[in-house]
């Protein structure tokens, strides 16, 4: 009856007979009426056929000596549905030469709780970042589809393999530091380039998280975001719940049973170990004493809901977040239901209590939900969590006629201390700059970390423009004051922009996006600074929008052209040669100035078709007048940093000088300082090729630019 109580089936077979002996649960679970006889082929005909085979090896694994009878399945319903059920059982009797005569077991329908996890599932399958666990062995314990992605295998196929196995020998020897760190207890950020499953060129960062609980590594996460396109990244792994076991006194979940009155009358094992009392002890006592409940968020005392079946003769499930405090003061996260005990007559004979530890399950759903919610380094909110409080404060702002504030903070020159000092030093600035933005802010603020040294703060019920300025004053402040990390003294400046509502917009993308202009326009005026956004920036906005989206139909439509300016020795009035100058007019003869059209084509990434129309048409020129004039005119062409380092560059140039016939050596390519500083290595590898044709530059000055159609005395 107890068993009945907690809404599990009972059901007994006697072999070799095919009929089973079922109680009123297990038939209302799957759907049999009345009193007909239920056989095993009746049970096995609801089995969904996918479930049939394991269900099968399961039980003639137990047969064989193997653990207790432990599966689940889905059966289909008389209305068509399809419910899960975790069946368990054991063979309870056998015959003189040991074959088995009789199984008994119970049955539980699971149906939320697989739905629940389902729904989990989908939210880690659906998140962009990639996300594993690995336990101490470097064994994968969970892995989200991303790896599909990044390697090329699904997550059942990473589950249970070694990390180099999935990762690559590559790869695993690279991060092998990393992951005996990490092991260590240390949470660990870093960066690695590598050629994913479809052959693509990526490149990943990467955030290990040791999981230390009671003071012990038990393994660590994985989190990768794919920063080829700055994508964060959310993520989440869940337990499974403590499965019940074959009887009342081996089952997993604790479970006591009271008289009427509510009086304990008896515990199984994991109810006495979880609530620190014995059954000797416990019988006759209250269930309040034997068992204290507790409110998991306040805390505060809540109502045995055996208390409630008693009464009201129904089943019914614990509070959400229900604690169980045990009688040495221990707390456990506990789930289940309670039930009335009621004898055939229906009378009332007491009732029972089920439930289970989820302690450890919760804690890790906090984790991950904590993780998918905020910045690994610095433990700020990121971008997900900022996007929500905009939103609340939108909502909350639209209710009471107030209004609020979104600052975009970007560090000065913060590249230059991971380019010199490195990226771990890099780490610990923004660590020490998120504490002290924290630190002046309200506990109703936000500070956010958007990723590199990029924050954002949210400044709700702002009565005036004045409190921005208060708080931007204390911000700067706090940001620029002189940092000691890791042995060395740093100053960094701050760069702000502020977009209020609804002054500068009603939407969460609209007020960031304003709020970073306003950002980017205090450091094209010199950073240090910080700027409000306008109307006037709004329409500079615009009008940049506007010439952006004009830009690749000029490319189209050809309206851009080179003027070529002659490089002239000025002892000997020689010209040594001419530098190409792209220009774009418009149809109706209005010019765009390249200070506006050319860092568009950079952000775009038109640079590259575009330099390469550049490349050859210069080439052409200086083929054309070395033909006219009978001698060479070398040319020169500026070469963007985007171009430079597009793969195909070097297969451009030797396709613009093969095609027109130009002896390369007439080619100059002009690259910036700053551009060869940027990557050291790479523009040697560049470079080295490019000198199989290039030619040393020689030393020009600048005079008026001359059209492409110039003749060749002006080369005289």
């Amino acid at each position: 009856m107890a068993l009945e109580a907690t809404q599990d089936g009972i059901w007994d077979w006697r072999l070799p007979g095919r009929e089973l002996f079922v109680s009123d649960t297990f038939r209302a679970q799957l759907g049999f009426e009345g009193e007909t006889p239920v056989t095993l082929d009746a049970w096995l005909a609801r089995v969904h056929p996918e479930d049939m085979p394991a269900l099968r090896d399961t039980y003639r694994a137990h047969l064989a000596g193997g653990r207790a009878l432990n599966a689940q399945y889905r059966a289909r319903q008389p209305s068509g549905e399809w419910r899960y059920f975790q069946v368990r059982g054991q063979v309870t009797a056998r015959g003189e030469q040991g074959q088995p005569l009789r199984m008994t077991g119970t049955q539980t329908d699971v149906t939320e709780q697989v739905r629940t996890t389902q729904d989990l599932q989908l939210l880690l399958d659906n998140l962009p970042a990639l996300i594993g666990y690995w336990d101490t062995t470097l064994h994968n314990r969970f892995g989200n589809p991303t790896y599909l992605d990044w390697f090329g295998q699904t997550p059942a196929q990473v589950r249970g393999q070694h990390m180099r196995s999935v990762i690559g020998e590559a790869l695993y020897a690279q991060n092998q530091p990393m992951i005996e760190r990490v092991l260590g207890g240390e949470t660990l950020r870093f960066e690695r380039q590598l050629t994913d499953a479809s052959g693509h060129l990526r490149f990943i960062e990467l955030v290990y998280v040791p999981d230390v609980q009671g003071g012990e590594v038990r393994g660590f996460f994985s989190l990768g975001t794919d920063i080829t396109a700055r994508k964060a990244a959310e993520r989440a792994l869940t337990e499974q719940r403590e499965l019940a076991r074959v009887t009342l006194a081996s089952i997993g979940d604790g479970v006591i049973t009271t008289d009427p009155g509510g009086r304990v009358t008896f515990l199984n094992p994991t109810a006495e170990r979880m609530t620190g009392w014995t059954l000797a002890e416990a019988a006759g006592q209250p269930i309040e004493t034997v068992m204290g409940l507790l409110d998991e968020g306040t805390r505060t005392e809540l109502a045995n809901p055996l208390r409630r079946a008693l009464r009201e003769r129904v089943a019914l499930g614990l509070a959400a977040n229900t604690v169980l405090r045990s009688r040495s003061g221990h707390h456990h996260s506990i789930e289940d239901s309670a039930a009335p005990i009621l004898n055939e007559q229906g009378e009332l004979l007491g009732a029972v209590l089920v439930f289970h530890d989820v302690s450890e399950a919760r804690a890790m759903a906090v984790r991950m939900s904590h993780l998918a919610q905020h910045d690994a380094l610095t433990d700020l909110p990121n971008r997900v969590l900022l996007r929500d409080r905009v939103s609340q404060a939108i909502s909350r702002a639209q209710r009471q006629g107030t209004r609020f504030a979104v600052l975009f903070l970007d560090l000065d020159h913060f590249k230059n201390v991971n380019d010199s000092l490195g990226h771990h030093v890099g780490d610990e600035l923004l660590k020490a700059v998120s504490a002290r933005l924290r630190g002046v802010l309200r506990a109703s603020d936000t500070v956010s970390r958007q990723g590199g040294d990029e924050f954002i703060v949210l400044l709700p019920d702002i009565r005036e423009a004045d409190h921005v300025e208060n708080v931007l004053a204390k911000l700067t402040e706090a940001v620029t004051a002189p940092y000691h990390v890791a042995g060395h003294h740093l100053e960094v400046g701050v760069s702000v922009g502020v977009a209020l509502y609804p002054d500068d917009g009603e939407g969460t993308d609209v007020l960031l996006q304003h709020a970073d202009a306003a950002m980017y326009r205090a450091k094209a005026e010199g950073r240090g600074r910080h700027r409000f956004f306008s109307r006037a920036l709004h329409q500079a906005i615009l009008a940049r929008q506007s010439l952006q989206a004009e830009l690749r139909q000029a490319f189209e439509r050809r309206e851009f052209s080179l003027v070529y300016q002659p490089k002239v020795n000025l002892w000997t009035r020689e010209v040594l040669g001419a530098e190409a100058l792209l220009r774009w007019v418009r149809p109706d003869g209005r010019a765009v100035s390249p200070l506006d059209f050319i860092p568009l084509a950079e952000e775009s990434g038109l640079i590259v078709p575009l330099g390469a129309w550049v490349l050859e048409t210069a080439c052409q020129q200086s083929r054309a007048w070395a033909q006219a004039c009978g001698h060479d005119v070398p040319v020169s062409v500026n070469i963007s940093p985007l171009q430079f380092t597009d793969p195909g560059f070097l297969d451009t140039v030797q396709r613009c000088l093969q095609g027109t016939g130009l002896t390369p050596g007439l080619l100059e390519l002009e690259l910036t300082e700053s551009m060869l500083m940027a990557d050291i290595e790479r523009v040697q590898q560049i470079l080295v090729r490019c000198a199989r044709w290039a030619c040393a530059c020689p030393l020009t000055t600048l005079a008026p630019a001359i059209p492409a159609s110039a003749t060749c005395a002006l080369f005289r």
